[in-house]
């Protein structure tokens, strides 16, 4: 009987430490699994992030006058109708998301009449479509501990990559309004000057040197060639070299993102 008991008082620690460790283990494999899903819901979420801010600088420099760019808007509506049916496709979150509704009906009624709208109103409603994607992404990271991965010092980088591409972003989108109507109007050089300062304030912080001089490059194009009476640079070349600097942001974005995958491992 004194066996018996000895070997129970042994044998229950070890079995509440075997199942401590398994419950642990179960929960790693859950949120990894959980982080995997998000970082898949990401990866796409930010292709389509990427192709409706385009579609907001195309759709604003053809308002205000540049209807060349009519081809590449139909092109560019065509990429997206695939991607929002990619990420419905990845599973019931998104599927059953309230807010992912929300922004399939606005970039619904937004992508069918775009081109009877006036210029402003335009890039306001993109504005607003943006901000809510961007908030959904944020939910994804919530919902599925991305966060979990990095370390704690940097938990915010990939924030505020989103949030620097953004502002060039809205800058392409304004500036390829200005230069494409041939004008700069008061407001709109507040607006331009305000954004300018805006992403001036935040090169250097997490961006490569070779991202930096991309950025320099477009807000000296900002100064003096778009925030003047008459701009001096055609709406397609304003287009592409903001561009260029919105996408090395979004590099340094995939690179941060594919390295979570890998963290903790």
């Amino acid at each position: 009987m004194v066996d018996l008991l000895s070997l129970l008082f042994i044998l229950l620690p070890l079995t509440f430490i075997v199942f401590v460790f398994y419950c642990l283990h179960r929960r790693r494999v859950v949120i990894g699994r959980l982080v995997d899903q998000g970082l898949n819901y990401v990866r796409v979420m930010r292709i389509l992030l990427t192709h409706i801010q385009q579609h907001r600088g195309l759709t604003t420099g053809f308002l205000n006058g540049n209807h060349e760019a009519k081809a590449d808007i139909q092109a560019l509506q065509n990429k997206i109708r695939k991607e929002v049916v990619e990420v419905s496709n990845l599973g019931a979150w998104v599927q059953t998301n309230e807010k992912w509704k929300s922004i399939l009906d606005h970039w619904s009624r937004l992508s069918s009449h775009y081109a009877s709208g006036e210029a402003m109103n335009n890039l306001k409603q993109h504005n607003q479509l943006i901000a809510n994607l961007l908030y959904f992404i944020e939910d994804i990271a919530d919902a599925h501990h991305l966060d979990s991965k990095a370390p704690a010092a940097s938990a915010h980088q990939w924030r505020s990559l989103l949030f620097i591409a953004e502002s060039i972003g809205q800058a392409r989108a304004l500036g390829t309004g200005v230069v494409a109507k041939g004008e700069c109007s008061s407001v709109l050089r507040i607006q331009l000057n305000h954004l300018r300062n805006k992403i001036a304030s935040h090169t250097g912080e997490h961006l490569s040197p070779q991202t930096c001089a991309e950025i320099e490059q477009l807000l000296r194009c900002i100064e003096k060639d778009v925030v003047i009476d008459q701009p001096t640079i055609s709406p397609k070349e304003y287009f592409q070299l903001a561009t260029r600097s919105l996408e090395r942001v979004m590099e340094q974005f995939d690179q941060y993102i594919e390295g979570l995958r890998y963290q903790g491992r």
